[in-house]
């Protein structure tokens, strides 16, 4: 879908939009979003970065994700200039215009900007989502000049509910106003959009009022000997100490049920035994890897780890 195609949508006499979700745990589905919700979530945004319709939105997300169509539907009902670009992992390389008040982005780009950010414009703000920040770039986001604010949120909530400055270390997601969290009796983020809808997520969270930080979903827990095991949480200090992308999955095992494995995306750079003395010095021995490949991870479109190998 192009942006124009979007718009034309979005202008047409439905009362809903067909989006689709990214499949990053499950096959992707078509669901229908009303827009009237897509419009409140934008005001929520809106009214977050003091946005009107002198300012500037700039979109490197295909209007094919929710990031990217929201993107659009801010600008839309401001009147606020919009512009955008063929999404690629090279963001801006090509961009000639002056200030953009807000830029939405998925991790991988973030890198390209934090990597050239003499290059970049102005950018008031920018919103990254699709995906987790590696622990490494959001480390280089501290230490930079940009405004960056990390989005949580999915297609069925008509994008973030809840926001997460990232400049502010370790700072939790902040609910929206309008918007109700609770947990399950296993932790899992419970959504309530006041006057729409109620979301069981698959995220495990801890939550301190409209405040939360995400342990990890549901749905990935390698339970290895009867242990419970969060694979994101070890992802992100292994991530830091190799400093490149690790995936943390599980093979059947006839004594554990489960075994934990790690996938190295380090082209060979660390050999299995430094590995595994960096597992040992780091990690609990409960959830150390019992086995330990290289290779490309695989990943959604918009740059999700797929869990299963």
């Amino acid at each position: 879908m192009t942006y124009e195609e979007f718009f034309r949508e979005w202008d047409d006499v439905s009362a809903d939009i067909l989006c689709h979700t990214s499949g990053s745990t499950g096959k992707p589905k078509d669901i229908l979003l009303p827009k009237n919700e897509m419009m409140r979530s934008a005001m929520r945004t809106i009214r977050h970065f003091n946005l009107d319709r002198r300012s500037h939105l700039h979109s490197c997300i295909s209007p094919d994700y929710i990031g990217g169509k929201m993107q659009g539907v801010r600008a839309k009902i401001m009147g606020a200039e919009f512009t955008y670009e063929t999404p690629s992992n090279r963001p801006l390389e090509h961009y000639r215009g002056g200030r953009i008040d807000l830029l939405s982005v998925v991790p991988s780009q973030m890198r390209y900007i934090l990597d050239h950010a003499d290059e970049m414009p102005e950018i008031g703000a920018i919103l990254i989502g699709g995906a987790p920040i590696p622990i490494n770039t959001e480390a280089d986001i501290l230490k930079s000049k940009f405004n960056v604010w990390e989005t949580y949120g999915m297609t069925e909530t008509a994008s973030h509910i809840a926001l997460r400055n990232v400049k502010v270390f370790f700072s939790p997601f902040r609910a929206f106003d309008d918007i109700q969290l609770s947990i399950d009796s296993d932790r899992r983020l419970i959504i309530n959009i006041v006057g729409w809808k109620r979301v069981v997520t698959n995220d495990v969270v801890d939550i301190h009022g409209n405040q939360f930080k995400v342990i990890g979903r549901y749905d990935n827990v390698i339970n290895s000997g009867g242990i419970k095991i969060h694979p994101e949480p070890i992802e992100q200090i292994m991530e830091g100490l190799l400093r490149c992308p690790v995936l943390i999955t599980s093979a059947p095992d006839d004594k554990w049920g489960e075994r934990v494995v790690m996938v190295v995306e380090d082209s060979g750079l660390y050999p299995d035994d430094q590995i595994v003395e960096i597992c040992r010095e780091h990690l609990q021995k409960k959830i150390l890897p019992k086995e330990i490949r290289h290779g490309k991870i695989p990943r959604t479109e918009n740059g999700k780890k797929r869990r299963k190998l």
